[in-house]
């Protein structure tokens, strides 16, 4: 019997061999195949992968495998790919709560009747808890609900108790739960037996939670005719159908956010109480608009211009910050120190790449001379000519420009909070490992970077409170801009800076629309030939006092046009890299990488095939 894919048979550990046939058992699966190695815990396909255990087990370690194993087993044996793709949202909050509730169904069925597979599943739970740092961060974002919500069912459903550390996190979010879901979980543990009609309770509980904008109605299949024994019941007053989980909703919310004893936002401060803004006209840009008068050069009628129909409720608390002024230079030095120490342990294959892309840069520079001229550098390859033909005057040469060097690259990364940890480290130096590399090849790098200044709104949205919260606000939240390394800063100079991607307090939300148009309008502004914009991001925008208040999709149409926009636009050349999350369907040019150690390989990839294809500078060309 094959336990492992590394170690081969008749070697494996006794405790592999029990826990491989309890796993097998557990699954309900005598096929299953148990292997141990450096890529689990996860399930794939028919086979279930475990991390290696070390040579001495503790007892905290043993427990932390066992749950991984029942984990895996348990979702094995209950877990239906197909029926949770059918149902699963494609937003990424509605995505993220589904697949939790999701995994407490499968859980279910083995903790509630096993205490063994309850204790084990209680260790991972905590091992969760603690590498995520929701703990540690603040209480009140998408993130936290998620988790809280998630050890509620956890605890409604499988009956795992929630543990000491997370119970205040739990105590915060549970009145906003009870007022929303009310019988909602008690229905779900009902349709325990049928995920099919679990999924479907999934969603209702989205809708209540005000996440039914994130929903996708084509993706819900009606059940088939036998299962169907009423109607659903008519939605609850915290609830809203898939086509009316916009406007109306936001407003709702917006009241009860104002009223009710939910977990706070964002401080309500005596100035943002005072503050009457009001939204601008459709079409209008206001006049604290960070891309100010810039927008004259297209025409505002222009029906596809995309911030046509989109709007800001007030820009008055957007910043747009130099790395240096959110940082002292002690700070950032350290926090340049420790992005060094983790430049050693890059995978060689980025540097190799790096390199290979700067060959090939050099080798475009194609140096280009005018000979037998009368001044300039001598030629040493007629210098023979002095010997044979005395009288024959020196022969000078002297290199023409090339137009190679005419171009500047931005790379716009996204610094929301779901990019903590791996890949806001990769993207940081990756874009350092670039910027050294473009410049050497004398292609001007600017880096920006984009985020909000609070979790789900801020200042912006306790001033469309303050006024009444009037129907259709827009963006409410407090867009934050970081400019990294202008173009015609040196890489020396600027280098300290982009230690300021590791500050995990800086990462909150992302408006990616309004982002994308910021770095677009920097481009136009710079007077090279060929400009280039390579935006990286994890996720669609996310603001949940945007989307709140807003029609469904609102943020994500936005994107749409100002890509569209961009893509038509001879002057700028897009290209998008999308971690763990695919963007083929939003931008024509556009790659989706699965794990954060493909990032370095794909930036000098993508970057490297522009750059190969000739092409006459201000002509677009896109690849798809």
């Amino acid at each position: 019997m094959t336990v492992s894919g590394v170690i081969k048979s008749g070697t494996a550990s006794p405790f592999e061999r029990v826990l491989a046939e309890a796993t097998r058992a557990l699954a309900g699966d005598a096929a299953l195949k148990v292997v141990f190695g450096p890529s689990g815990p996860r399930l794939e396909g028919d086979r279930l992968l475990l991390p290696v255990p070390p040579a001495e087990l503790s007892a905290t370690q043993r427990a932390l495998l066992r749950g991984h194993a029942d984990r895996l087993a348990l979702r094995r044996a209950y877990h239906d790919p197909t029926v949770h793709a059918r149902y699963r949202p494609p937003g990424y909050r509605a995505r993220a709560v589904f697949d939790a509730l999701e995994e407490a169904r499968c859980l279910s069925f083995g903790a509630r009747d096993l205490e063994g597979v309850a204790a084990n599943i209680a260790a991972v739970q905590h091992e969760e808890l603690q590498r995520s740092g929701v703990l540690r961060g603040p209480g009140d974002n998408s993130e936290a609900m998620t988790h809280a919500l998630a050890l509620l069912v956890r605890e409604q459903l499988a009956g795992l108790s929630v543990p000491a550390e997370a119970q205040p996190l739990v105590d915060r979010w549970r009145p906003y739960f009870d007022k929303r879901l009310k019988d909602g979980l008690a229905t779900l543990e009902r349709t325990l037996n049928d995920q099919d009609a679990y999924a479907r309770e999934q969603q209702r509980v989205l809708r209540s939670l005000g996440l039914g904008h994130e929903l996708a109605e084509p993706r819900v299949v009606p059940p088939a005719p036998a299962k169907t024994k009423a109607a659903p019941p008519p939605a609850s007053p915290g609830s809203t159908a898939a086509g009316t989980s916009g406007e109306d909703l936001g407003v709702q919310r917006a009241h009860e956010i104002a009223e009710e004893d939910e977990p706070d936002i964002e401080p309500r401060t005596p100035q943002a109480q005072t503050r009457s803004p009001q939204p601008p006209a459709e079409g209008e840009q206001t006049s604290d608009s960070p891309e100010g008068s810039r927008l004259s050069r297209i025409g505002e009628l222009d029906r596809d211009h995309p911030n046509r129909s989109y709007r800001v409720f007030t820009r008055a608390h957007d910043e747009v910050f130099e790395a240096e002024e959110l940082s002292d230079s002690a700070t950032l030095a350290r926090l340049r120190a420790t992005l060094d120490e983790q430049a050693r342990q890059l995978p060689g294959i980025v540097a190799r790449l790096a390199r290979r892309l700067e060959r090939a840069l050099r080798a475009q520079q194609r140096r280009r001379w005018q000979f037998d001229l009368e001044e300039g550098i001598l030629d040493p390859a007629r210098l023979a000519r002095v010997l044979t033909e005395p009288l024959a005057p020196l022969s000078f040469k002297q290199e023409t420009e090339t137009d190679f060097k005419d171009t500047v690259v931005t790379l716009l990364l996204d610094n929301s909070g779901s990019m903590r940890g791996r890949p806001i480290l990769l993207t940081a130096l990756c874009a350092d490992l670039l910027a050294r590399t473009l410049e050497r090849c004398g292609v001007r790098t600017e880096i920006l970077g984009f985020t909000t200044r609070e979790w789900d709104g801020g200042r912006s949205r306790a001033d469309w409170i303050a006024a009444g919260a009037p129907r259709n606000p827009g963006r409410l939240t407090d867009v934050r801009y970081i400019v990294y390394k202008t173009a015609d800063t040196a890489w020396r100079r600027a280098r300290a800076n982009l230690g300021l991607l590791l500050r995990d307090d800086l990462m909150k939300d992302n408006i990616d629309g309004e982002a994308l148009w910021w770095a677009y309008q920097r481009l136009l502004a710079r007077p090279e030939r060929r400009r280039i914009l390579m935006t990286i991001s994890d996720g669609v925008p996310l603001d949940q006092a945007t989307l709140s208040a807003n029609p469904g999709g609102y943020l994500d149409q936005h994107l749409r046009q100002v890509i569209r926009w961009i893509e038509k636009d001879a002057a700028v050349e897009l290209v998008a890299i999308g971690i763990g999350h695919e963007v083929g369907d939003y931008y024509r040019r556009a790659v989706a990488i699965g794990s954060t150690d493909d990032l370095g390989p794909a930036m000098i990839g993508e970057l490297g095939g522009l750059f190969e294809n000739s092409r006459e500078p201000g002509r677009a060309q896109v690849r798809t």
